[in-house]
C-alpha cells in the first residue's frame, strides 16, 4: 500500500517527518519497505523562461531557444516544440536529469549534445517526458509543457513549482492480511495517533439514507453478497477533483481522471471500501445482484471482453450485465463527460467467490485486493456517505433520489471480558490498570464495567490474547523485558527419515549431483509430457496459478522440468531431491517422502553405473540384502526394455530406469536420461542395520574370473547365487563385473563375467582345491543356465 506523507501530515500535524513516521509503523504495526520522494523524480529540473527564439539553420522543425534559468545567462537549447513563445515559462531538464525517451519510453540521463551541428546544453520538456502526461495532457506530440500559468520565477526548482514535494510510504501489508481495516488511510491515521498517544479527531461520515424512497433493486444471492447498497444522486457532472483526492490517487500510482471516477477511488484508499459509480441514465430498469449465466459476456472498462460462468457474481439490469462484482465495471454503464445522474454502489462480497473469478479471468484490481481480506460490511454506508459529502463540496444543490440497502445478516458486535492478570501473565509484564485502559481507549476499545466493546473495524479481536498483543504492540515490543525461559530440555530423538535426508544429501552432492527443492505442484501440461494422467494427482481448490493446479504424486515431473531449464547451459546434469509427494486413495490423501534423482548420459550401458551408485548409497545407509530385478510393471514415461525394480529383503522399494527417448525430446533433452526413485516409507524398516563383526582369516584371499554365455533375459543375480551356493564356506563374494552383447557373435545371448572371491578360515587354498571348485561351479551353472565362454 502506497501512502502520501503529505496527507498524513495534514490530519496529524504533530508528525515529525516521513522517516520517523515509518519507524513508528515498523516498530508497532507493519513494515515500511521504502520511502519514495517525489523530489527525486524532478531532480536537476528547474523552471526556465524563454527570452529569445531563432530558427535552426539546418532544420525547419527545430528552434534555437535562449533560456534564462538564473544559473547561466541566456542558455542555448535546441527544441522542436510547436508551441514555443518568448517569455514562456517551461520545464528545463539539466545535465544529469532523468527523462522519458520518446521512442522507447525508458528513462535516459541528460547530457550535453549537438543537434544538427548546433550545441544544445539542456532540454525543454514535454509533459509526458517528465511523467505528467495525465496531469497536463498535450494537444500534440510536439507540444512542450507550458508553465506560464504558474506564479513562479525562473530558476525555481520544478518540484517546488509544481508542489511535487511529497514522500510516499510503501507499506508491506503481507503480515497484516488478518486486518482488513489496515488497507486505508483511516487505519494509518488511527495507528499513528495511537502510537503517539493522541486522539484522532476524524470519524466516519455517516448520513442517514433510510428515509429516502426505495430504489428498485434485488439481491438474489445474500449468502455470498452480505451487503449491497445503491444510492441514486442527480444534478452532478464530471469535473476536476480537489487536491487531496488527486494526491491520494497519485500516491497509489493511479491516474487521476475526473471527479465521478476519482471519488470512488478516494473511498477505496481513504476508507478501505471499494465503490463504483454507474451512469444512472444508462441503467435500464431494475438492478439485480446475481450469478452470471454461462452464455453471458462483459465488455469491461479495460476494453476486453470476458466470458462469464455461473459461478461469477455480476450486477445487471433487466437487459445487460453492468459489472463483474467486485472486480471491474462494464464499459457502457460507466460515467462520462455527459453524465448528469449517478448511482453509487458499495457492497460486501464473499472473498472466496471473487478469488475464484479472478483465477479464471485473470483480472486483478485494487478493489479485489481489498475484498480478498474480507472487508467490513459496516463500511458500505460510511463509504457512500463519504462520496456524497465530497460531491456536496462541488455540487451543493445535488439531490439524493433513492436508496437501496440489502443487509440482512448484520456484522456481529465483538465483546470480551477485561482481564489484566491474563494480559500481564501472557506478556510477562506488570502493567497498571490505568495504563492499559488508556491504551485501549486510544484503540477505540471501550471498557464498560469489566467488559470490552470492540469497534466494528477490529472484528479480529476475539480472544484475550489478541488484547494482550495490542497492549504490547502499542507499548512497544522493545519494552518487553527479555527473560530466560524456565523449561526442561530433553535430548531430541530424530527418526530415520531425518538421518536419511541428511545422508542422502551428503552422498549425492559428493558425487556431483545438485540438490534441488521444487514446488509441490504440477499441472496438466507437465504431466501430459510424461504420459501421466493429471486425474491421478490431488487437485487444488484454489490454485495459485495455471502452472500449479495439482499436488505432485511423484518427484520426477519437476525434476524433468529442472533438467529442461538447465540442459542448455550444461552437457551433463545430475539432479536429486528428497521430499514429499501426495497420493489419493478414494477420498483419502496421503503424504510420503520419496527420493529421486535424474542424470543425463551419452553412453549405452549407464544402467550398470546407476546400479553401482545405488549399491554404494545403500552401503552408506547400511541397507543389506538388496538386488535389482527386471520388471514389466513400469511408469508410462519409462523405457520398457531398460528398467529394473529395486528389491530390499524381498520387498520392492523403488525403480531404476531410463526415460523413453520420445518423452525426453519433449523436454528438449537429446541425450539419454536415467532416473531412480525410492519410496522412503518402504525403505525405512531396512535402514541402518547393525553390522555383525566377523573374525578375519589368517590365510590369503584368492579370486578368479568366469564368463558364461546365457540367454539375454537371464539376470546376473541368479547365476551369482548359483555360484555362491556351490561352497558357502570358501566362496566369500561373487561380483558381476562385465556384460558383453553382440548380435552377430552371440545372437539372443550375452556373456556375463563374474569375479569369485574365495578364502578359508583354516588353511591356505591349494591349486587343486581351487580347480576342483571351478569345475563344480562350471558344472552347476552349465547344468542350469548356460555354457562357459
Amino acid at each position: 500500500m502506497k501512502v502520501s506523507y503529505k496527507i498524513l501530515k495534514k490530519y496529524l500535524p504533530y508528525l515529525e517527518n516521513a522517516l520517523k513516521t515509518s519507524q513508528d509503523l515498523i516498530m508497532h504495526t507493519a513494515e515500511v519497505e521504502e520511502i519514495n520522494s517525489q523530489k527525486q523524480d524532478f531532480e536537476n529540473m528547474v523552471v526556465g523562461k524563454i527570452i529569445k527564439i531563432e530558427k535552426h539553420p539546418d532544420a525547419d522543425s527545430l528552434r534555437i531557444c535562449l533560456v534564462d534559468i538564473w544559473e547561466k545567462d541566456n542558455l542555448q537549447i535546441v527544441c522542436w516544440g510547436s508551441n514555443l513563445e518568448v517569455w514562456q515559462l517551461v520545464a528545463v531538464a539539466k545535465i544529469g536529469a532523468s527523462v522519458l525517451w520518446h521512442w522507447e519510453w525508458e528513462k535516459i540521463v541528460m547530457k550535453k549534445t549537438t543537434i544538427r551541428w548546433v550545441e544544445s546544453f539542456w532540454m525543454i520538456c514535454a509533459s509526458e517526458e517528465i511523467g505528467l502526461k495525465d496531469k497536463f495532457p498535450a494537444k500534440s506530440e510536439k507540444e512542450i509543457l507550458d508553465l506560464s500559468f504558474l506564479n513562479v520565477v525562473a530558476w525555481k526548482s520544478l518540484s517546488e513549482a509544481l508542489e511535487k514535494d511529497d514522500e510516499i510510504l510503501e507499506i508491506d501489508n503481507k503480515a497484516i492480511n488478518h486486518r482488513p481495516d489496515m488497507f486505508s488511510y483511516m487505519w494509518i491515521l488511527r495507528e499513528l495517533a495511537t502510537i503517539n498517544w493522541r486522539k484522532l479527531d476524524l470519524e466516519y461520515k455517516n448520513i442517514d439514507f433510510s428515509k429516502l424512497p426505495e430504489l428498485k433493486a434485488k439481491n438474489e444471492i445474500p449468502e455470498v453478497v452480505q451487503r449491497y447498497s445503491l444510492l441514486k444522486v442527480s444534478w452532478v457532472w464530471n469535473t476536476i477533483s480537489r487536491e487531496e483526492i488527486e494526491t491520494i490517487i497519485e500516491a497509489a500510482w493511479h491516474w487521476v481522471k475526473w471527479l465521478l471516477v476519482d471519488v470512488s477511488n478516494y473511498s477505496l484508499y481513504f476508507y478501505g471500501q471499494p465503490a463504483h459509480i454507474f451512469d444512472g441514465d444508462k441503467i435500464e430498469w431494475n438492478i439485480t445482484v446475481r450469478y452470471a449465466k454461462s452464455w453471458e459476456t462483459l465488455e469491461a472498462l479495460d476494453d476486453k471482453i470476458y466470458e462469464l460462468s455461473d459461478k461469477d457474481i455480476v450486477i445487471a439490469d433487466d437487459k445487460k450485465v453492468l459489472a463483474l462484482g467486485w472486480i471491474i465495471g462494464w464499459k457502457s454503464s460507466a460515467v462520462s463527460e455527459t453524465t448528469k445522474n449517478i448511482i453509487i454502489e458499495t457492497a460486501h462480497f464473499d472473498q472466496a467467490v471473487l478469488r475464484m473469478t479472478w483465477k479464471k479471468l485473470w483480472v486483478r484490481t485494487d478493489a479485489l485486493n481489498v475484498f480478498e481480506k474480507d472487508i467490513l460490511p459496516e463500511l458500505a454506508s460510511y463509504a457512500t456517505s463519504l462520496i456524497v459529502e465530497e460531491l456536496k463540496l462541488v455540487f451543493p444543490n445535488l439531490k439524493l433520489e433513492n436508496y437501496f440497502d440489502s443487509y440482512t445478516k448484520k456484522q456481529e458486535i465483538v465483546k470480551q471480558q477485561f482481564d489484566l492478570e491474563f494480559y500481564n501473565n501472557l506478556i510477562w509484564a506488570s502493567y497498571k490498570q490505568d495504563y492499559v485502559e488508556n491504551i485501549l481507549a486510544n484503540l477505540w476499545i471501550k471498557k464498560v464495567w469489566n467488559e470490552l466493546l470492540i469497534p466494528f473495524w477490529r472484528k479480529e479481536l476475539n480472544f484475550k490474547a489478541d488484547i494482550a498483543e495490542e497492549i504490547a504492540r502499542i507499548d512497544g515490543y522493545d519494552n518487553i523485558i527479555t527473560t530466560v525461559p524456565r523449561i526442561n530440555l530433553w535430548a531430541i530423538v530424530q527418526d530415520n527419515t531425518y538421518y536419511l535426508k541428511n545422508d542422502s544429501r551428503a552422498f549425492f552432492t559428493g558425487r556431483w549431483f545438485f540438490d534441488v527443492y521444487n514446488y509441490s505442484f504440477v499441472n496438466k501440461d507437465l504431466t501430459t509430457k510424461l504420459n501421466l494422467n493429471i486425474n491421478d494427482c490431488v487437485a487444488l481448490k484454489n490454485s495459485l496459478s495455471e502452472e500449479q493446479t495439482h499436488m505432485r504424486n511423484s518427484l520426477i515431473p519437476n525434476l524433468m522440468r529442472g533438467l529442461e531449464d538447465n540442459i542448455r547451459d550444461r552437457n551433463n546434469i545430475k539432479l536429486f531431491e528428497i521430499e514429499k509427494v501426495f497420493s489419493k486413495n478414494w477420498n483419502e490423501i496421503s503424504e510420503d517422502y520419496y527420493l529421486s534423482w535424474v542424470m543425463t548420459a551419452s553412453k549405452d550401458l549407464v544402467y550398470y553405473d546407476i546400479q553401482n551408485i545405488v549399491s554404494d548409497f545403500f552401503k552408506t545407509i547400511f541397507v543389506d540384502n538388496f538386488y535389482f530385478e527386471i520388471t514389466s510393471n513400469y511408469p508410462a514415461f519409462a523405457h520398457g526394455w531398460r528398467i529394473a525394480k529395486i528389491i530390499v529383503r524381498w520387498k520392492e522399494v523403488g525403480f531404476v530406469w531410463e526415460i523413453h527417448p520420445t518423452v525426453a525430446k519433449r523436454f528438449d533433452v537429446k541425450t539419454r536420461v536415467w532416473f531412480f526413485e525410492i519410496e522412503v516409507s518402504k525403505l525405512l524398516p531396512h535402514l541402518y542395520n547393525k553390522v555383525k563383526a566377523h573374525d578375519l582369516s589368517n590365510f590369503q584371499e584368492n579370486n578368479f574370473d568366469l564368463s558364461f554365455v546365457v540367454d539375454k533375459e537371464l539376470s546376473g543375480r541368479e547365476i551369482a547365487l548359483t555360484i555362491s551356493w556351490v561352497d558357502k564356506k570358501l566362496i566369500k563374494k561373487v561380483e558381476l563385473f562385465d556384460i558383453y552383447e553382440n548380435e552377430e557373435k552371440l545372437p539372443w545371448k550375452r556373456s556375463l563375467s563374474f569375479k569369485v572371491f574365495i578364502q578359508s578360515m583354516e588353511w591356505t587354498i591349494s591349486d587343486e582345491i581351487k580347480w576342483n571348485l571351478i569345475k563344480n561351479i562350471v558344472a552347476k551353472v552349465e547344468k542350469k543356465w548356460g555354457s562357459l565362454r
